[in-house]
């Protein structure tokens, strides 16, 4: 940011009525650096070229649309349109054509520039087992867009636009990398060569049973790498041993056995394999869970293996806290293109905000922003960003782009230290109480609310 902006007393004012809203404008302008995605795209793009819109204002004015702060394209390509300098069709053109490719790129850029800023607040807390770089993998499924295409109007069919396998770091509690696939009928397997040349030695891979495929298994094991994933009931191999109990977790009884996997490709591995008899029933109605691992024992045993798949539910509710909190899936861009950079785009504001929760465990303690609600934080940055930028212009905040991790840091921590946690807190609740079965009178179809009260008081 510009030094003048540092000194203005209407920056502070903001900074303290509305922390969360700055901060994130601080930095989206850090993320956003035009220059920097203007080398994202060159990098990744394969066919689409920059000639009529800048990439840069392309993927802010549909950030705009991504945190709410816009309620739709046309009125944020409207709200653009000088940095887009171009007609609405053009633009429109420009988010059929944004190559996976590009998508994916700009996810990778955000999470190394998120890297940077939260090493320059300080050390996290240890979320990974020791020795590795656990990475999270789960895919998300687009939902039906509005009937646009003309080949749709006529059919009440749902028009799919995509899907996109997502990789999560616990540790740094941001998305590392993603997979976007246009077909949506295609298998969420059909991506996992992609993930594979991603997968790096001293990692620990978690996913669920439907990654579990003979080939990435080997291919995790040949990289020097280790992984936790639920057996597939397709996958058959040799069980080298009875089952021997270790020992128990909340959710059940957990034995272990060796395991050969198939061959494949002239190779054999044996592996652990970690079977949990639950107390509970999974929502399938699963009374027990298989785990396949090439972890040493030494490393892990069969109980912190089951932990740490238990654990996997977090980037379940990564993906809860981009619908809720985020417009991830903006239903007019029906093309599939168009609808995947819309979701990168969501991928990339999660990891805006995982700055703004380091920014605050920093200045608050380690843990802390774990109690505060992603819908309030959202909502803020959503209601006041447009007053701020009225007030304090755009313009205003050149410098930030391209300052430095340690400085941006320096401020954030500033900012989140006046922050009145209390006002963004989650709201807690009881247990649901069973709910009754309604009673249907065939003669009386309405109820008067106030006699219902009436009734109640005697």
């Amino acid at each position: 940011m510009g030094e003048d902006l540092l000194h203005d007393p209407l920056f502070w004012l903001f900074a303290e009525q509305r922390p969360v809203a700055t901060m994130a404008q601080m930095a989206l302008r850090h993320l956003l650096d035009p220059q920097a995605l203007h080398q994202v795209f060159q990098t990744h793009a394969q066919r689409q070229r920059e000639a009529t819109v800048p990439f840069a204002a392309l993927t802010q004015m549909l950030a705009s649309v991504v945190l709410s702060q816009e309620p739709s394209v046309n009125a944020a390509i409207k709200k653009y349109s000088q940095e887009l300098g171009a007609s609405h069709q053009a633009v429109y053109g420009k988010l059929q054509r944004v190559e996976t490719s590009t998508a994916r790129g700009l996810v990778q850029y955000s999470y190394e520039r998120l890297v940077a800023v939260q090493q320059a607040l300080g050390p996290r807390g240890r979320q990974d087992l020791a020795g590795y770089a656990t990475r999270l993998l789960d895919g998300n499924h687009l939902a039906a867009t509005e009937h646009r295409l003309k080949e749709t109007r006529g059919s009440t069919a749902a028009p799919l636009p995509g899907k996109t396998l997502v990789v999560y770091s616990p540790r740094r509690d941001a998305i590392v990398d993603s997979f976007p696939i246009e077909d949506g009928h295609a298998q969420e397997r059909s991506a996992l060569d992609a993930v594979l040349e991603t997968v790096q030695a001293r990692q620990l891979w978690v996913a669920d049973r439907n990654f579990c495929t003979v080939k990435f298994l080997y291919g995790i094991a040949a990289a020097r790498a280790a992984f936790i994933i639920r057996q597939h009931g397709q996958l058959v191999g040799r069980p080298l041993g009875k089952p021997r109990r270790v020992g128990q977790t909340e959710t059940g009884v957990v034995y272990e056995q060796k395991f050969r996997l198939p061959p494949y490709d002239g190779r054999a591995l044996v592996i652990r394999r970690v079977i949990v008899q639950l107390r509970q029933p999974t929502r399938d109605g699963d009374h027990q869970i298989a785990l396949l691992t090439n972890l040493p024992r030494q490393h892990a045993d069969a109980v912190a293996v089951s932990e740490q798949y238990r654990h996997r539910w977090r980037i379940e509710v990564v993906m809860q806290r981009l619908t809720e909190s985020l417009r991830c899936e903006i239903r007019p861009l029906c093309y599939p293109q168009a609808a995947l950079f819309g979701f990168a785009l969501a991928l990339v504001m999660y990891n805006v905000l995982a700055i703004l929760r380091a920014a605050i465990d920093a200045a608050h303690g380690r843990g802390t922003s774990q109690t505060l609600s992603h819908y309030y934080l959202a909502l803020e940055i959503a209601q006041a960003t447009d007053g701020m930028l009225v007030a304090l212009a755009a313009s205003r905040w050149a410098g930030g782009e391209a300052g430095s991790s340690e400085a941006l840091a320096q401020q954030l921590v500033r900012i989140a230290a006046g922050m009145d946690l209390g006002y963004y807190a989650k709201s807690t609740r009881g247990p649901k109480k069973p709910k009754p079965k309604p009673q249907h009178v065939r003669h009386n179809v309405h109820v008067s609310t106030k006699k219902v009260l009436d009734q109640r008081r005697k």
